[in-house]
């Protein structure tokens, strides 16, 4: 197989433009009940997940766990992938059997687990025969289909594919330690051509399979892509539209069976402007996110962000590209931090009535065959498979290793040594980010540094451009006087503004302040109060 982990980008060509964007607010304040899971950590803190590879797992503690004088607290759990489909190249749990590279950096859970003993365990468990025409068998085989492709033959397929769970649920089991397997990563990326209600049955499958077994330490996660773009809309029953409301629900195999809620969240609300820059969407990438969040909170579930990385980002070469067509730009320590850590760190901590796991991929992408992106190559054609991903290692950038490292001391996470800030109540989607202790008293700008208005129509939208670029924007109202919203903007780069949508019936008055953050301070900023009522 090509990949255990690939964007498919050839059929991006052609999609709609920015639609609508964001999803449905939960009002501020509003209780929300607490979140329960097997593997949750203690005391509320988050546990901080390093990955996703060997290779890239003991560079990092040769280079920054190992280096004298960094203090780095240890990961409190390392991501590593294997995959479960027969017939092709790696073998099944490659991997874990022994050592195995697809193009991704080596796998070896051997020896990971050996130089990490006291760590938690991420497995992306891959299921998909993307690379033999996308006819589900892997799936179709583990449910147990009547279909004559997985009846045939001594042993069946049947018979063969629940060996080999049962197999990976047992050497999962015999590791001793917490476990999180990410059934079918990605569920919804149409990358993996999954089938949502054979994914959903092969999920509830393994799930049993891990309970009957009694390996009370391995957690199912079921993680969305969260890849803000409607694919194939000419086949809605292929349920890969994200725009449509009920596309979760769709996925979801029940609460039964899902211990986790994961989403891949490579794009922050400083970064969105770059990664997308060459490219349209057709929900806000990190509005998406926060429905992601949205879901697991109405399902009590905590979250995990599965996947992370500042993709397109250079941490050595100091550059910063779209994804979607690699044409690096300088981007000097500062700009790279507040465009993607610092509101990554922010979201993190915002929501951490729910997010409970955060998994970084530490990773030199351009070192390895499958996400190499030569200059000037658009994503999914020649010499750019994959889109430009870059150099996402920590270590490659001093600067942005110690202020990482700071981050995880908090006390917020596992293994974090300082003070913890305390668990935030619940967050709203799109929840206004926290000045850090030392950042100044927000002020307010005066009127020229920015414009700001709210659209008219059917889907009115409030909308705010900073005179500079700001990192973030965030908007906080009320309607007719009703309790208040919380929100991030959206950047909408074909209007060169951020941008939410707001739900208004004819006559309603609405009230609204913006805080923004401009990308050459550390200090957010308040505005006056705007009124708009509708027509």
């Amino acid at each position: 197989m090509r990949s255990l982990r690939r964007r498919a980008v050839a059929a991006l060509a052609g999609l709609a433009a920015v639609a609508a964007l964001g999803s449905v607010g939960l009002t501020s304040g509003t209780a929300q009940a607490a979140v329960t899971a097997r593997n949750l950590p203690a005391d509320g803190k988050v546990m901080a997940i390093m990955g996703q590879d060997s290779d890239t797992l003991a560079a990092y503690k040769r280079d920054v766990m190992d280096k004298a004088g960094l203090n780095a607290p240890a990961p409190g759990g390392v991501t590593l992938y294997t995959n479960l489909v027969l017939g092709g190249s790696p073998e099944p749990l490659a991997g874990m059997n022994s050592p195995a590279n697809w193009g991704s950096g080596t796998v070896d859970f051997a020896g990971t687990l050996a130089q990490y003993p006291n760590s938690a365990l991420a497995v992306g468990l891959y299921l998909s025969d993307a690379t033999r025409g996308c006819n589900n068998q892997p799936l179709r085989a583990i449910v147990g289909t009547n279909d004559s492709d997985v009846t045939a033959g001594n042993p069946s397929l049947i018979s063969q594919y629940r060996a080999k769970v049962d197999q990976m649920v047992t050497r999962l089991k015999s590791y001793d330690r917490q476990v999180f397997l990410r059934i079918g990563y990605e569920f919804d990326g149409p990358w993996n051509c999954y089938s949502a209600d054979y994914y959903k049955k092969a999920f509830a499958y393994i799930k049993g399979r891990i309970d009957a077994l009694g390996a009370t330490k391995v957690a199912t996660v079921w993680q969305t892509a969260a890849w803000p773009l409607d694919t194939n809309p000419d086949h809605p029953e292929w349920n890969y539209v994200v725009t449509d409301p009920r596309h979760y629900d769709t996925w979801y195999p029940g609460d039964q069976y899902v211990d986790w809620v994961g989403l891949s969240a490579f794009y922050s609300t400083g970064s969105v402007a770059t990664q997308w820059g060459c490219s349209t969407y057709d929900t806000s990438p990190t509005g998406l996110q926060n429905r992601v969040l949205d879901f697991a909170r109405a399902h009590g579930k905590p979250a995990m962000i599965a996947e992370a990385s500042p993709q397109g980002y250079d941490n050595g070469a100091h550059t910063k590209s779209c994804i979607m067509r690699k044409n690096p730009s300088a981007a000097g320590t500062d700009t790279v931090w507040n465009e993607w850590y610092k509101p990554y760190f922010a979201f993190v901590n915002a929501n951490r009535d729910v997010i409970r796991a955060a998994a970084y991929i530490n990773t030199d992408w351009d070192s390895q065959t499958q996400w190499q992106c030569a200059d000037g190559a658009a994503a999914g054609g020649p010499g750019c498979a994959n889109g430009y991903w870059g150099d996402a290692r920590v270590q490659a950038d001093p600067t942005v290793r110690d202020r990482f490292l700071a981050e995880l001391r908090g006390g917020q996470w596992v293994n974090g040594t300082g003070p913890n800030p305390g668990t935030p109540t619940p967050a709203p989607t799109d929840p206004t980010p926290t000045p850090t202790p030392t950042d100044p008293t927000p002020t307010t700008p005066p009127q020229g540094d920015y414009t700001q208005g709210v659209t008219s129509g059917s889907q009115p939208v409030i909308w705010f451009e900073p005179a500079k670029a700001a990192t973030f924007v965030t908007v906080h109202y009320r309607v007719n006087g009703g309790a208040e919203q919380n929100h991030f903007l959206s950047r909408n780069a074909a209007n060169n503004r951020w941008e939410k949508p707001v739900s208004l019936r004819p006559g309603d008055t609405l009230t609204y302040t913006f805080d923004y953050q401009p990308t050459t301070q550390t200090a957010q900023i308040t505005t006056g109060s705007f009124t708009y009522r509708t027509p």
